[in-house]
């Protein structure tokens, strides 16, 4: 595992945010999660968006002033909502008119925030100075479970990309997985596991057979990527 460094492929809005909370002092209540949490330890794609979790001891009104201050920094490039949805706010910046070539009503960068199911450890601190950052071991865990319930293609390139570039091995992201899954009280069964994982890769399979895929160097990799979640990381699974 790398020390976290600041992600190079930042947009301008993730950094106005960021600045403004660090400027501010708000952003002691929360901590960068997510793929862009991530990013600070292990950045191999762009991601445009920032996850983050609030910090258990963050009032009301403190949860308040964040997303305010959040809104204030999008504010400067366009329209800015914010949304909520069972312990989710996103702040969103939407398109700015009819000039933008983007359909209507798109949603072109999001701020989310959280409430925290479980920690591992504490959380370190960021670029961002008075901006706490995830844990790598935290990400990973969370990782995981998404990796586990959801199943996006995302998912599971990124957890082969940190496997193979020697971030974590397989077995630790199980190990990971197991001790996040305890904490939250859910579901830990390995054979569940399995199973969602390859519900996921036969649902990917039918969707993106590897003969239409006409690339032949993207169709190698997709190949590589399936085979090792099929056979070395669920044998992993155990250890």
């Amino acid at each position: 595992m790398s020390k976290p460094q600041r992600p190079t492929l930042l947009s301008k809005y993730a950094e106005a945010c960021l600045e403004a909370l660090s400027a501010s002092g708000h952003g002691r209540w929360l901590s960068l999660g997510g793929a862009f949490g991530l990013a600070h330890y292990f950045e191999y794609r762009a991601t445009h968006d920032v996850d983050a979790w609030w910090l258990e001891s963050a009032t009301h009104e403190q949860r308040q002033q964040v997303v305010r201050l959040i809104e204030g920094a999008l504010e400067k490039f366009g329209a800015v909502r914010t949304r909520s949805w069972g312990d989710v706010v996103s702040v969103e910046l939407m398109e700015q008119g009819p000039a933008q070539s983007l359909p209507k009503g798109r949603v072109i960068f999001s701020f989310q925030i959280a409430q925290r199911s479980a920690r591992l450890s504490a959380p370190l601190m960021s670029a961002w100075g008075g901006v706490p950052l995830d844990s790598f071991d935290d990400l990973v865990a969370s990782k995981m479970a998404a990796l586990v319930e959801r199943g996006a293609p995302r998912d599971l390139r990124d957890i082969y990309m940190l496997c193979q570039s020697g971030q974590v091995s397989a077995a630790h992201c199980w190990k990971l997985w197991r001790a996040r899954q305890q904490l939250t009280g859910e579901n830990a069964d390995p054979l569940r596991a399995e199973v969602a994982i390859r519900t996921h890769l036969a649902r990917l399979a039918q969707a993106r057979p590897l003969e239409q895929i006409a690339d032949l160097q993207e169709r190698a990799a997709a190949e590589q990527v399936r085979t090792w979640f099929a056979t070395e990381f669920l044998r992993d699974m155990a250890n």
